[in-house]
């Protein structure tokens, strides 16, 4: 990491750059939980097939849900950092972005693992192409109004220093709980509120430290791409899906391209077209 570049969204930005003849594997969304055998199994073997001294870039929710530094030393969670652990330290270099369901994750999680945790998103250079911005995509679905406003409260320093306080097997419930009411407001949500806006769309294409680039992000699940505007149909997003076994979904930035996985396959049309709301 270089610098913090500018602000985007309320999200910090970090300024990076790709390396020569680099490979990077860009992941979303994968909600780990203990219980979920398949899915780290799926997640261990698409680590251990990066070359050592790759990057893997994580762009939120690699947990279900992250409390604090307890839950790394209850069982099942501890053995998850195991593993992110023995990848790091066979030579993966892995940046970790917070999403809207981990944003607890910090320096007690780096300690444990070797990764690298940041709060917010990477504008990453890439030689002859545009600039990847990389973001988890929460702050783009601006017409989700209900958790844009408990977003500011739960990341407020009080809640976040209490959620650490508070003994495991009772962080552990008021996680549980905040999960059963985000399913709820989701099935009885218009999708359209949960998608990125036009109006964030926009903001991007008048940001003059960030824009003309190209965007990738997650959040909503299913991969999916479009064009953003202002740049004449040059600029375009892209949305990761969440990593499911059996799908093992991501991808890869080779030099200039950006190659979605699916299924062990190549993607060339990157998922499904879709308008922003």
């Amino acid at each position: 990491m270089v610098e913090i570049l500018t602000r985007f969204l309320g999200t910090e930005i970090l300024a990076d750059r790709l390396r020569a003849g680099e490979e990077i594997l860009f992941v979303s969304d994968l909600h780990l939980r203990p219980d979920e055998g398949d899915k780290i199994r799926a997640f261990r073997t698409l680590l251990e097939r990066r070359p050592a001294g790759s990057r893997v870039f994580i762009l939120g929710d690699l947990f279900d849900y992250w409390v604090g530094p307890a839950q790394g030393r209850a069982e099942g969670w501890r053995e998850l950092l195991d593993l992110l652990r023995n990848e790091c330290a066979r030579g993966l270099s892995i940046l970790v972005l917070h999403g809207n369901r981990d944003f607890q994750l910090g320096k007690a999680f780096e300690k444990k693992t070797g990764a690298r945790v940041w709060r917010g998103g990477l504008h990453l250079q890439r030689p002859g192409n545009l600039p990847l911005l990389c973001l988890h995509g929460d702050e783009l679905c601006l017409d989700d109004h209900r958790y844009q406003k408990a977003k500011v409260h739960l990341r407020s320093m009080p809640l976040r220093f209490l959620l650490r306080s508070l003994p495991f097997f009772l962080s552990r419930k008021l996680a549980d709980t905040a999960r059963k009411q985000s399913r709820r407001v989701l099935q009885n949500s218009q999708d359209k509120n949960l998608l990125p806006t036009t109006e964030a769309f926009s903001a991007l294409s008048k940001h003059p430290s960030l824009f003309p680039c190209d965007l990738l992000f997650g959040h909503i699940h299913r991969a999916s791409h479009g064009t953003l505007p202002g740049a004449g149909g040059e600029a375009r997003f892209f949305v990761l899906p969440a990593f499911e076994a059996g799908e093992e979904g991501h991808a890869l930035l080779r030099g200039k391209e950006l190659v979605l996985i699916l299924h062990g396959k190549e993607d060339p049309s990157f998922g499904t077209r879709f308008p922003c709301s």
